[in-house]
């Protein structure tokens, strides 16, 4: 047998049994989580939202203006003669019992959480992009490995048919090498169908444009790092326990600007009021003699301080509020302090097992299934076995890489779970 299929074993022994050992050069993703967080719109508009916080800031501390009231008064038009008035004024609210610096208090926390925003939207858009990065990754290994057994496989059912032709092998074994061509090709579809998909969603997240190329990536184990660490550094280090921090601190500031709102300002006032007054019915002499009616000008000076009537009844409801507010950040602050080490945990208990799951398939599957699959052929060409035992263990040994694969790309999204449960891993 082996003198009749010699030509079509040089070609099944050709293909490759240890494709997953070879991988491309080392780039990281860094560039494309950079692009993305520069053209990232969401994380723009959050951007946006530091830049109102400030303003908000900025306002906070502006004092009340002063006011500037112009008056008049005259009975002419009603037939009065002689009888008019005219003023200015100037009044000056005074805020009392520190509702400025209360207001600027509460205002600087809403930057701080602002900013916490942000990173916090940095951190998963990292992670987003690193794992659909490794997904596109798996996808190019995984195409590689199906183009190459389709390549191996169509060749060898070339020369297969010829045989056929020529009487040298039966037809059975035509059927079963093109049953198994086809199942590549049907593979091979599927992988470049998941492939566009992975490209095409790793554009989105990183904000490339069509014409711009997309880097290559490679799988690079993370050194490993203490588990009660990593607790500790999300714990120091995650933005939105930060932000529940901040939020509860500035809940609480706002209860004493809501006290003191309740607390009456001043309104200081001053003004001069000049008035003309005509007495009917009395007259007097001008320095010339002539009889004239009295007249008097009067010039006026007022002052005075208004105080509204407030009691803490005023602002109960903004109180309550405000108290509210302040339980419910510390739930969920308590809440996050909680769940956070075990979010890190549960990811490094992940990443911890896909690590196990690469050494073992590496070692105990891939490498042994391509020792199997050679003996086999040589057992193959001794007549000693079928061609289906050949294409068996084939196919054995490819879905073992491919599931080598696999566990590869998990590994990678799992270490990069790992990141944002302790804070994001940002370049």
């Amino acid at each position: 047998m082996s003198g009749r299929l010699s030509i079509f074993l040089c070609v099944l022994l050709a293909m490759p049994t240890g494709l997953i050992a070879q991988q491309t050069s080392p780039p990281t993703v860094d560039d494309l989580v950079r692009t993305g967080l520069a053209r990232n719109k969401n994380l723009l508009a959050i951007r946006e939202r530091i830049a109102e916080a400030q303003g908000t800031l900025t306002q906070a501390g502006v004092r009340p203006a002063t006011v500037l009231d112009l008056k008049g008064a005259t009975g002419k038009p009603l037939g009065t003669y002689g009888e008019e008035q005219y003023g200015a004024g100037f009044s000056q609210s005074i805020e009392t019992f520190g509702k400025r610096s209360k207001r600027i208090q509460v205002a600087n926390f809403g930057v701080a959480q602002a900013e916490a925003e942000l990173q916090e939207g940095s951190a998963a858009l990292a992670f987003e992009i690193r794992s659909a990065a490794a997904e596109r990754r798996a996808e190019q290994q995984k195409l590689a490995l199906l183009d190459e057994a389709a390549r191996v496989n169509a060749e060898a059912q070339r020369l297969t048919d010829a045989r056929v032709h020529e009487g040298d092998v039966a037809p059975l074994e035509a059927n079963l090498l093109r049953v198994e061509t086809n199942r590549a090709l049907v593979l091979r579809r599927s992988a470049q169908a998941r492939l566009t998909t992975a490209e095409l969603n790793l554009r989105r997240l990183s904000g490339l444009m069509p014409g711009e190329a997309l880097p290559p990536t490679s799988y690079v184990a993370p050194s490993a790092e203490d588990l009660g660490s990593l607790k500790t550094k999300a714990v120091e280090s995650r933005a939105d326990l930060h932000s529940a921090r901040l939020q509860e601190e500035q809940s609480q500031a706002g209860v004493q600007l809501a006290k003191a709102n309740g607390k009456p300002d001043l309104n200081l006032s001053v003004g001069y009021i000049r008035q003309y007054s005509q007495f009917d019915d009395l007259f007097g002499q001008t320095p010339t003699g002539a009889i004239a009616p009295l007249r008097d000008r009067d010039d006026i000076l007022s002052f005075g301080v208004s105080i509204p009537l407030r009691t803490s009844r005023s602002v109960k409801g903004d109180v309550q509020a405000a108290a509210a507010r302040t339980s419910g950040a510390r739930l969920r602050r308590e809440y996050l302090e909680r769940s956070i080490p075990l979010e890190v945990e549960s990811a490094y208990q992940r990443w911890t097992a896909a690590n196990e799951s690469i050494d073992l398939l590496r070692s105990g599957v891939v490498d042994p299934s391509a020792s199997n699959l050679q003996v086999i052929r040589e057992a193959y060409k001794l007549g000693q076995l079928r061609l289906l035992d050949v294409l068996n263990e084939q196919r054995r040994l490819v879905d073992t890489e491919l599931a080598f694969i696999d566990a590869q790309a998990d590994a990678t999204r799992s270490w990069a779970e790992v990141e944002r449960a302790i804070g994001g891993n940002l370049p």
